[in-house]
């Protein structure tokens, strides 16, 4: 997740940094969701998800959370599909449903998340919401109870006509879809990860909403035998009318390292105890300094958004030329320890790379597990 306030929705469940397990029965939806299939990969705006998105979106926009502004960090406001959705549904943000997300939002941030969540694993027909299973059943359960009531969301939907709306923004929707396929390389980036990691999946699932803001997750899980992850991120937006290279690597970077903390984490827990101490307890100020890092409570969370990072530049390094690839590693550095406040991100980066560049033969990055954790001893020792 890029902004970390609402990560803690998830890393602190229990079965987010798990594989979780359970049944999926009706996988596809039978709505008129905007989808793209790409070899495993599904991209798609569903129908139910959206309409959360837009009910977010007439959400109070001065609620405060550990500093954040909740709405300016969720909420995509610099496109013409921004003014449209406000421009149709701004009536209605009186209604029931939009008082009860205010209500949720200033108890905690995390209901953003929930209530996303709850419109992608439903679909939207006739203004009813209908099951579809996307995620396993426990999962299913626990956003259920955190998230708002279906009748509001249906009664909204109604009241609103979102269904005319959605359908006439489909060919929009699906240009955004073909956008962020083009542009993403997610099939080049599995191929890479499942290279350097022993983690396998079956397909993804990237979830896509022009709403959107920087802040996205991710889930894994398996099910009828299947290993699969899914992806809540923002669309491809360049303000450049030619797109370069760098820009291309920035998106990728916005996806990548949702996607590869599905490879690294798993990783991970094998040191988890000592990673929690390396960059845990009496050492964290080493690593971390407030701000967005505060969200990331131990030693183990913060060593994994070091190396998602990290793992992204070493991909997407690898496409670009000498001066290109600078002007990618150095801001993404500039973002990590100034924005972010991960202090150590340029050190760790530039020692991760000179251990990936000086490898043996076949050695992957999981094998450089330990000489990454000694390096990070030493810096603690000094």
């Amino acid at each position: 997740m890029k902004l970390s306030f609402l990560r803690i929705a998830l890393i602190a469940l229990v079965f987010f940094n798990g594989i979780l397990i359970g049944e999926c029965v009706g996988q596809s939806r039978t709505d008129n969701s905007a989808t793209l299939v790409d070899e495993k990969v599904i991209y798609e705006i569903p129908m139910a998800y959206e309409l959360m998105h837009i009910a977010l979106a007439l959400t109070d926009t001065t609620i405060v959370s550990n500093g954040y502004n909740i709405y300016n960090e969720v909420i995509n406001k610099k496109t013409n599909y921004y003014q449209e959705v406000i421009k149709h549904f701004a009536p209605f943000k009186n209604h029931e449903l939009i008082i009860e997300l205010n209500k949720h939002l200033r108890k905690s941030a995390s209901s953003y998340v929930f209530n996303i969540q709850l419109g992608c694993n439903l679909n939207f027909n006739n203004n009813r919401l209908e099951k579809v299973n996307i995620m396993p059943w426990i999962r299913r359960a626990y956003i259920n109870i955190k998230a708002v009531s279906k009748k509001d969301v249906e009664d909204f939907a109604r009241v609103s006509n979102f269904e005319k709306f959605y359908s006439q923004q489909k060919a929009y929707y699906l240009t955004e879809l073909k956008s962020v396929q083009l542009h993403s390389n997610v099939n080049e980036q599995q191929k890479w990860l499942e290279k350097e990691f022993p983690s396998k999946y079956d397909n993804y699932r990237i979830i896509i909403s022009p709403l959107m803001g920087d802040t996205h997750f991710t889930q894994r899980f398996k099910f009828q035998g299947e290993r699969k992850c899914i992806m809540w991120v923002k669309t491809f937006d360049s303000k450049n009318e030619e797109i370069s290279n760098i820009d291309r690597a920035r998106y990728i970077g916005t996806v990548m390292t949702e996607i590869d903390h599905n490879y690294v984490n798993p990783v991970s827990d094998q040191y988890k105890k000592e990673i929690n101490a390396l960059m845990g307890e009496s050492y964290r100020t080493k690593w971390t300094n407030g701000g967005p890092s505060n969200s990331y409570k131990t030693g183990y969370k913060v060593f994994n958004e070091y190396l998602t990072h990290a793992v992204y530049l070493l991909f997407v390094t690898q496409s670009l030329n000498s001066s290109e690839q600078l002007v990618v590693e150095n801001s993404k550095i500039e973002v990590m320890t100034k924005v972010r406040k991960f202090i150590k991100f340029g050190e760790f980066y530039a020692q991760v790379k000179d251990m990936y560049n000086a490898r043996k033969l076949n050695e992957t990055i999981t094998d450089l597990y330990p000489q990454i954790m000694d390096w990070c001893k030493s810096v603690n020792e000094k």
